[in-house]
Protein backbone atom coordinates (compact mmCIF):
# COMPACT_ATOMS: atom_id res chain seq x y z
CA UNK A 1 0.00 0.00 0.00
CA UNK A 2 2.96 2.69 0.54
CA UNK A 3 3.58 2.55 -3.18
CA UNK A 4 -0.04 3.55 -4.34
CA UNK A 5 0.16 6.68 -1.27
CA UNK A 6 4.26 6.89 -2.16
CA UNK A 7 4.95 6.40 -5.19
CA UNK A 8 8.92 7.41 -5.36
CA UNK A 9 9.61 4.69 -8.15
CA UNK A 10 7.29 7.18 -10.65
CA UNK A 11 9.27 10.29 -9.61
CA UNK A 12 12.49 7.72 -10.46
CA UNK A 13 11.32 6.95 -13.81
CA UNK A 14 10.20 10.90 -14.80
CA UNK A 15 14.07 11.61 -13.55
CA UNK A 16 15.15 9.07 -15.94
CA UNK A 17 13.17 9.94 -18.83
CA UNK A 18 14.49 13.53 -18.38
CA UNK A 19 18.19 12.58 -18.37
CA UNK A 20 17.44 10.62 -21.20
CA UNK A 21 15.90 13.47 -23.46
CA UNK A 22 18.69 15.81 -22.73
CA UNK A 23 20.86 13.56 -23.69
CA UNK A 24 18.61 13.01 -26.84
CA UNK A 25 18.68 16.62 -27.28
CA UNK A 26 22.61 16.90 -26.97
CA UNK A 27 22.93 13.83 -29.55
CA UNK A 28 20.41 15.83 -32.12
CA UNK A 29 20.78 20.01 -32.05
CA UNK A 30 19.09 20.14 -35.07
CA UNK A 31 16.08 17.93 -34.56
CA UNK A 32 15.63 19.58 -31.19
CA UNK A 33 15.61 22.95 -32.58
CA UNK A 34 12.91 22.61 -35.07
CA UNK A 35 10.83 21.00 -32.63
CA UNK A 36 11.41 23.80 -30.45
CA UNK A 37 10.73 26.57 -32.71
CA UNK A 38 7.27 25.13 -32.70
CA UNK A 39 6.52 25.43 -29.41
CA UNK A 40 8.26 28.18 -29.30
CA UNK A 41 6.01 29.89 -31.92
CA UNK A 42 3.01 28.86 -30.12
CA UNK A 43 4.24 30.58 -26.77
CA UNK A 44 4.79 33.17 -29.06
CA UNK A 45 1.46 33.56 -30.22
CA UNK A 46 -0.02 33.73 -27.07
CA UNK A 47 2.09 35.52 -25.19
CA UNK A 48 1.75 38.60 -28.34
CA UNK A 49 -2.02 38.38 -27.92
CA UNK A 50 -1.92 38.67 -24.14
CA UNK A 51 0.40 41.80 -24.68
CA UNK A 52 -1.51 43.16 -27.44
CA UNK A 53 -4.65 43.16 -25.12
CA UNK A 54 -2.79 44.53 -22.39
CA UNK A 55 -1.32 47.81 -23.99
CA UNK A 56 -5.46 48.32 -25.13
CA UNK A 57 -6.22 47.83 -21.79
CA UNK A 58 -3.54 49.90 -19.75
CA UNK A 59 -3.88 52.77 -23.04
CA UNK A 60 -5.62 55.15 -20.96
CA UNK A 61 -3.29 54.54 -17.86
CA UNK A 62 -0.47 54.28 -18.93
CA UNK A 63 1.99 56.74 -20.88
CA UNK A 64 3.99 54.04 -22.16
CA UNK A 65 1.08 51.44 -23.50
CA UNK A 66 2.86 51.84 -27.37
CA UNK A 67 5.79 49.78 -25.99
CA UNK A 68 3.48 46.56 -25.19
CA UNK A 69 1.59 46.77 -28.06
CA UNK A 70 5.18 46.88 -30.14
CA UNK A 71 6.26 43.97 -28.16
CA UNK A 72 2.71 42.41 -28.55
CA UNK A 73 2.96 42.83 -32.24
CA UNK A 74 6.64 41.68 -32.48
CA UNK A 75 5.50 38.25 -30.69
CA UNK A 76 3.06 37.44 -32.92
CA UNK A 77 4.79 38.21 -36.47
CA UNK A 78 8.09 36.25 -34.80
CA UNK A 79 5.26 33.82 -34.14
CA UNK A 80 3.91 33.51 -37.63
CA UNK A 81 7.48 32.93 -38.72
CA UNK A 82 8.35 30.08 -36.64
CA UNK A 83 5.26 28.14 -37.41
CA UNK A 84 4.97 29.13 -41.06
CA UNK A 85 7.93 26.53 -41.67
CA UNK A 86 9.49 24.52 -38.90
CA UNK A 87 11.67 22.68 -40.17
CA UNK A 88 13.43 25.46 -42.06
CA UNK A 89 13.30 27.75 -39.47
CA UNK A 90 15.38 25.38 -37.42
CA UNK A 91 18.27 26.59 -39.86
CA UNK A 92 17.39 30.23 -39.21
CA UNK A 93 16.01 30.01 -35.82
CA UNK A 94 19.52 31.39 -33.64
CA UNK A 95 18.92 34.35 -36.00
CA UNK A 96 15.14 34.86 -35.40
CA UNK A 97 15.61 34.07 -31.71
CA UNK A 98 18.87 36.71 -31.65
CA UNK A 99 16.96 39.05 -33.45
CA UNK A 100 14.05 38.86 -31.14
CA UNK A 101 16.30 38.59 -28.21
CA UNK A 102 17.87 42.18 -29.26
CA UNK A 103 14.95 44.15 -30.26
CA UNK A 104 13.45 42.80 -26.49
CA UNK A 105 16.78 44.09 -25.28
CA UNK A 106 15.94 47.15 -27.28
CA UNK A 107 12.90 47.77 -25.61
CA UNK A 108 13.89 47.01 -21.86
CA UNK A 109 16.69 49.42 -22.55
CA UNK A 110 13.95 52.08 -23.75
CA UNK A 111 11.94 51.26 -20.85
CA UNK A 112 14.65 51.95 -18.38
CA UNK A 113 15.16 55.21 -18.92
CA UNK A 114 10.98 55.92 -18.57
CA UNK A 115 11.39 54.42 -14.83
CA UNK A 116 14.65 56.73 -14.37
CA UNK A 117 11.95 59.37 -15.42
CA UNK A 118 9.29 57.64 -13.04
CA UNK A 119 12.36 57.61 -10.04
CA UNK A 120 12.11 54.09 -10.12
CA UNK A 121 15.13 53.01 -8.61
CA UNK A 122 15.70 49.86 -10.42
CA UNK A 123 16.50 51.84 -13.90
CA UNK A 124 20.12 51.13 -13.45
CA UNK A 125 19.65 47.07 -13.42
CA UNK A 126 17.28 46.94 -15.87
CA UNK A 127 19.34 48.95 -18.11
CA UNK A 128 22.45 46.44 -17.59
CA UNK A 129 20.06 43.62 -17.83
CA UNK A 130 18.69 45.29 -21.19
CA UNK A 131 22.54 45.75 -22.15
CA UNK A 132 23.75 42.48 -21.43
CA UNK A 133 20.74 40.80 -23.78
CA UNK A 134 21.35 42.64 -26.86
CA UNK A 135 25.10 41.59 -26.18
CA UNK A 136 23.91 38.04 -25.88
CA UNK A 137 20.67 38.28 -28.84
CA UNK A 138 23.73 39.30 -31.06
CA UNK A 139 26.09 36.23 -29.99
CA UNK A 140 23.12 33.86 -31.29
CA UNK A 141 21.97 36.01 -34.21
CA UNK A 142 25.42 36.10 -35.98
CA UNK A 143 26.82 33.01 -35.61
CA UNK A 144 24.61 30.03 -36.36
CA UNK A 145 27.31 26.87 -34.45
CA UNK A 146 27.02 29.14 -31.38
CA UNK A 147 23.45 30.05 -31.24
CA UNK A 148 22.75 26.49 -31.88
CA UNK A 149 24.58 24.92 -29.51
CA UNK A 150 23.48 27.85 -26.86
CA UNK A 151 19.76 27.04 -27.54
CA UNK A 152 20.10 23.54 -27.30
CA UNK A 153 22.45 23.67 -24.53
CA UNK A 154 20.42 25.53 -22.21
CA UNK A 155 17.48 23.05 -23.41
CA UNK A 156 19.31 20.10 -22.60
CA UNK A 157 21.26 21.46 -19.43
CA UNK A 158 17.65 22.15 -18.01
CA UNK A 159 16.03 19.47 -18.59
CA UNK A 160 19.40 17.30 -16.95
CA UNK A 161 19.19 19.22 -14.04
CA UNK A 162 15.59 18.29 -13.42
CA UNK A 163 16.05 14.62 -14.50
CA UNK A 164 18.84 14.67 -11.64
CA UNK A 165 17.01 16.33 -9.16
CA UNK A 166 13.98 14.25 -9.87
CA UNK A 167 16.09 11.04 -8.96
CA UNK A 168 17.43 12.71 -5.80
CA UNK A 169 13.95 13.15 -4.37
CA UNK A 170 13.11 9.78 -5.38
CA UNK A 171 15.59 8.19 -3.29
CA UNK A 172 14.61 10.96 -0.75
CA UNK A 173 11.12 9.88 -0.82
CA UNK A 174 11.91 6.40 -0.94
CA UNK A 175 14.17 6.93 2.24
CA UNK A 176 11.19 8.50 4.15
CA UNK A 177 8.58 6.09 3.38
Amino acid sequence: MKNVSNPWWMILIKGIILIALAIAIFNHPLETLVGFSVYMGIGLLFTGVLLIITAFTIRKIEPQWGWKLAEGVLDVVFAFILLSNPAITAVVFPFVIGFWVITYGIMKFADSFSQKKEGDSGWGINLLGAIVTIVLGYIVMTDFVAGTVAITTWIGAGLFLLGILNVTIAFQVKKLS
